[in-house]
């Protein structure tokens, strides 16, 4: 069946890009569409390798969206009670300085101020007592576009390989930067991602053994969408729409497995053994946190970051191929 006028489905326009100060101003619009918001998302460990995680949502002049999830050894990742309760939650301002932007919390001057700054070519993230920690960018910014009749949306993320304390212990890990452009009044849920489009969204980077580091986002859905852009170890960027993927599910709804295959490379996710992390909506599509490798390198992983997104509405059953136990 055809598609009415400038219905393109799911299929998306991706690339790479510079991650300039211009997709952080609330001012900004690319492609006809304004700033919904930023999402900071870290991945770290601690000395005993155990999985530390922060994730905000920054919009125009507020940032009420903050969670901290920790984990101990023989348990999964779990929101920190204090921090869901007392991480700064509230109205930010966001200032522009050449190169530098910074959003920061705005009128307070307690224990759980909230400081994120962007330059060139790195990144700073504070949360008070919680949260203290840098690190340069590794790699150009990832884009994509994928538009519908009357609307569409961009996003645009980039990553940075970050340490410093979290909760009093030192991690060495990652940082993320996600930028969504919508339609005014539209968020990912209202969108047609949120409406069934989206199986799976996984943003990857890894610190080989070898001082090695990888980054990546991974995408598989409905309609055609989906993509898969690498930045290997060589420096070289791979970018295709054309991806196909297929996983194996816990008993717990989970995901166990996702293996994405595109142009002539097959890499797979695996989830951590800490990594069921504990919900923040309901309804929305759970969080997963693991490491995502190419199927066949040897090498050992220092650190990684492999966040995903995965609905268990039913959708998913498109590329599910089996069931674990765990």
């Amino acid at each position: 069946m055809l598609r009415e006028p400038a219905d393109f489905g799911g299929q998306c326009l991706a690339g790479a890009c510079v991650f300039d100060a211009s997709l952080l101003l609330p001012s900004s619009s690319f492609l006809g569409l304004p700033k919904a918001a930023s999402y900071l998302y870290g991945t770290w460990r601690d000395d005993e390798g155990n999985l530390l995680r922060a994730l905000r949502g920054v919009r125009s002049d507020s940032s009420t969206f903050r969670f901290l999830f920790v984990s101990r050894p023989g348990h999964q990742i779990e929101r920190h009670e204090a921090a869901d309760r007392d991480l700064f939650a509230g109205p930010i301002a966001i200032e522009e300085s050449g190169s530098a932007v910074t959003f920061s919390s705005a009128g307070t001057s307690s224990a759980a101020e909230f400081d994120y700054r962007h330059e060139v070519d790195r990144c700073s993230w504070s949360e008070g007592a919680f949260l203290d920690v840098s690190g340069s960018l590794i790699g150009p910014g990832l884009q994509w576009f994928n538009p519908w009749p009357g609307g569409g949306c961009f996003s645009v993320s980039a990553k940075y390989r970050t340490s410093g304390t979290l909760l009093g212990r030192r991690v060495e890990g990652f940082v993320g930067h996600e930028i969504h452009y919508f339609p005014p009044g539209i968020s990912w849920m209202e969108s047609p991602y949120g409406q069934g489009r989206e199986i799976c969204w996984q943003q990857i980077a890894n610190e080989y053994e070898d001082g090695s580091i990888i980054q990546a986002t991974f995408a598989c859905g409905n309609d055609g969408w989906g993509f898969a852009m690498l930045h290997d170890e060589a420096g070289v960027f791979h970018c295709t729409t054309d991806v196909e993927a297929e996983a194996t599910v816990r008993a717990s709804t989970y995901p166990e497995t996702i293996r994405y295959r595109f142009l002539d490379q097959s890499w797979t996710w695996r989830m951590d053994p800490q990594g069921e992390r504990a919900a923040t909506i309901p309804g929305a599509p759970l969080g997963a946190d693991g490491t995502c490798t190419r199927d066949g390198d040897p090498r050992s992983v220092r650190y990684s970051m492999g966040n995903s997104d995965w609905w268990t509405d039913g959708r998913a059953a498109r590329i599910t191929i089996g069931a674990t136990g765990g």
